[in-house]
C-alpha cells in the first residue's frame, strides 16, 4: 500500500488515520466519522490515489453518499483534485451519487432484465406516505368505527404501520 508522490505534495495536511485510508486501495472501504473531520477530503483523495497509480479506471469506481447537497460536493471536490495534481483523464464514467440515487440508476439500467416493467418507479419515503394517503380506502380500507387495521387511531399512523410492512426485507424462500 503506498500514496502516490504527487498527493504527497498537493495534500501535506492528511492526518494518520486520513493517509492510512488513502493507502487502503483495495476493496471497499467505508468512513465513519463525525462532521468537519475531512471524510470528504479522504474519499477523495483515496480515490485520487487508487486513479493515479492505474489501480482502476473511473468506470471501476463509485462512490456513494447520503444526500444529494454531499454528492455534489463529492464531484466538485473529486474533479478539483485531479486538476490539483494533474490527472487527465476523463471521470465521466465514474459513478458518485447518493446511495439511493445510484440505486435507482442501476435500477433503470438494468430493470428490462427483472420482472418490473417501464413503469416502475422507485418512491422516497413521502411520496410512499403520500401515495398510500391518496389510495388510503383501496390499498388499507375504511375504518371500523375509529380504528384502520386493527390498533391504529389515525390514517397517517396506519400508512406508518403499512410501510413497515411493506418496507420489511423479506427472506429468501
Amino acid at each position: 500500500m503506498a500514496v502516490a508522490s504527487s498527493i504527497i505534495q498537493r495534500f501535506p495536511d492528511l492526518n494518520s488515520e486520513q493517509r492510512a485510508a488513502v493507502e487502503q486501495t483495495e476493496g471497499p472501504l467505508l468512513i465513519i466519522a463525525g462532521p468537519g473531520s475531512g471524510k470528504t477530503l479522504t474519499l477523495v483523495v483515496r480515490t485520487v490515489n487508487i486513479l493515479l497509480q492505474a489501480l482502476a479506471r473511473p468506470r471501476e469506481i463509485m462512490l456513494c453518499t447520503y444526500t444529494e447537497k454531499a454528492a455534489g460536493e463529492l464531484k466538485d471536490r473529486l474533479a478539483e483534485a485531479v486538476r490539483t495534481v494533474g490527472y487527465t483523464e476523463d471521470l465521466s464514467d465514474l459513478v458518485v451519487g447518493t446511495i439511493h440515487g445510484v440505486c435507482n440508476e442501476f435500477i433503470q439500467e438494468f430493470r428490462h432484465h427483472t420482472y418490473l416493467s417501464n413503469n416502475y418507479e422507485v418512491l422516497d419515503d413521502l411520496t410512499q406516505r403520500l401515495f398510500l394517503f391518496d389510495r388510503f380506502d383501496s390499498v388499507i380500507g375504511t375504518a371500523e368505527g375509529d380504528q384502520y387495521l386493527g390498533p391504529w387511531s389515525t390514517k397517517w399512523t396506519a400508512i406508518d404501520g403499512a410501510l413497515r410492512y411493506f418496507n420489511a426485507t423479506r427472506k429468501a424462500r
